[in-house]
């Protein structure tokens, strides 16, 4: 075969004899990798890729009754529930046969562990299930020590390879019901010139597992690695072949994981799991609310809200600092924002002065919120971002301002023209607030900002 050197946008497949900084095709930038690609004739002996459906050149189409009862009068079943319900409800009812699923995240999460888990709550519920792990990655003998920690059934088979045909050969001959491959970007295929990890090695290799899951109806999970700007490693196309993709992410506490669906064709996307990483393994925390806080406090600059992360419900603490520096009327503050962007703070300040009366332009302001997953943005942490801020600027903790011993927290949306408005799901912020004892937007109701502020002070 004669292959040559290109350069492929991993967003569009366009493609360039030599790197470019923006893609003449989608407009991104710094997409452009380098691959090697066949530009001659495949040798006979080589064999093909997997197609769905075989190669027979007659379709027969079914009415979707047909395709109905069919499935119905199947003793194999459709759907592999997990021994856990939070498994389940996060799965949309459990994992689908037939299904593909890329899960995501970066090194030393503990993918390969979660994977394993998966793999014994499927056995745990499903007596008869049968169960193949492929590692490319480590040999059997380190799998089988991790097995054993995390009391893995002896019953699941392990097997060691990255050469794609000798997986396809293997599953034709065992057809378990589901499989786990470690890791993706490093299966290969003889039949493709690249290396491993390449755009050409991913996407058809994907492509070639898709054909399998679907033409033999196993479940097949593949792991996959994400690049240092968070993406997942390899074409953007990657998301569009598989059913399903599962990403892992860490918290600014490192004992704790989330397990977020981007896409999810067999249930909803809105699903999080929260899970901590113990010596067992990964253990899913069924009471996410307060688990991200360390402890809770009060005092001046602090406030607590109740945010919604996808359907999970969480307290989040944030704390403000106003300083006192004796700037010039000219001269502009310092500000700092944690855990929410710059913008925002500068948005609550700029309502502030025009709403308030309340000039900061010349004081440091610090903002730091904690209890937030990575990456969530709430706009209904406006208000307790407000509140913190006033409690710092008037030297008072919001429980001397509201004249109240009771626990606070506060969830609302604040507008350009000087409103407060009530937070999305509020019902269930509310329900999650009076579970852990805490009062809910005391005196504060929708209406204008400057009337309920003046009530508090």
């Amino acid at each position: 075969m004669k292959l040559k050197t290109v350069f492929v946008c991993s967003i569009c497949q366009h493609q360039e004899p030599k790197f470019v900084g923006k893609c003449p095709s989608c407009g991104q930038w710094n997409t452009f990798v380098e691959d090697t690609i066949n530009v001659g004739k495949p040798l006979d002996d080589k064999p093909r890729p997997t197609l769905i459906g075989g190669e027979s050149d007659f379709l027969e189409p079914k009415a979707i009754e047909d395709v109905l009862n069919e499935i119905k009068s199947q003793k194999e079943p459709r759907i592999y529930k997990f021994s856990s319900d939070f498994l389940n409800n996060f799965w949309g009812g459990g994992l689908v046969a037939g299904g593909l699923t890329l899960m995501a995240g970066e090194p030393g999460l503990g993918k390969s562990t979660l994977s394993l888990q998966l793999l014994r709550a499927l056995k745990a519920n499903n007596k008869n299930i049968k169960l193949l792990c492929i590692t490319a990655e480590e040999s059997t003998f380190e799998l089988a020590r991790r097995s054993e920690r995390l009391k893995i059934p002896k019953e699941i088979l392990v097997v060691q390879s990255n050469n794609f045909e000798q997986i396809q050969k293997l599953l034709e001959r065992e057809n378990p019901h589901v499989v786990i491959i470690d890791s993706i970007q490093t299966v290969s295929s003889s039949n493709i010139a690249s290396s491993p990890g390449s755009v050409s090695q991913v996407s058809t290799l994907t492509n070639n597992f898709l054909a399998i899951a679907k033409a033999r109806n196993i479940s097949i999970i593949l792991i996959g690695h994400v690049t240092k700007g968070g993406d997942i490693a390899g074409p953007k196309t990657l998301e569009h072949m598989v059913d399903s993709v599962l990403l892992m992410q860490s918290e600014e506490n490192q004992h704790y994981r989330t397990l977020t669906f981007s896409k999810h064709r067999f249930g909803t996307t809105s699903a999080m799991l929260l899970m901590k990483m113990e010596s067992s393994g990964l253990e899913i925390v069924t009471d996410p609310s307060l688990a991200l806080l360390e402890n809770l406090e009060t005092g001046v600059g602090v406030c607590y809200g109740i945010s919604l992360d996808k359907d999970l419900p969480l307290v989040v603490e944030v704390q403000a600092l106003v300083g006192n520096e004796n700037y010039s009327e000219k001269s502009f503050g310092r500000r700092e924002a944690l855990g929410i962007k710059n913008n925002k703070l500068n948005t609550i300040l700029a309502i502030c002065e025009k709403y308030l009366g309340i000039s900061l332009r010349n004081q440091d302001v610090f903002v730091q919120v904690t209890g937030l997953p990575k990456n969530a943005v709430d706009d209904s942490l406006d208000l307790p971002i407000l509140l913190a801020i006033l409690s710092s600027l008037n030297n008072k903790s919001l429980s001397q301002l509201m004249k109240t011993d009771d626990k606070l927290a506060f969830a609302g949306r604040l507008t350009l023209s000087g409103k407060i408005r009530k937070a999305t799901h509020s019902e269930s912020r509310e329900k999650t607030a009076k579970k852990l004892k805490f009062e809910y937007n005391k005196k504060i109701e929708p209406g204008d900002l400057q009337e309920i502020v003046g009530r508090i002070k």
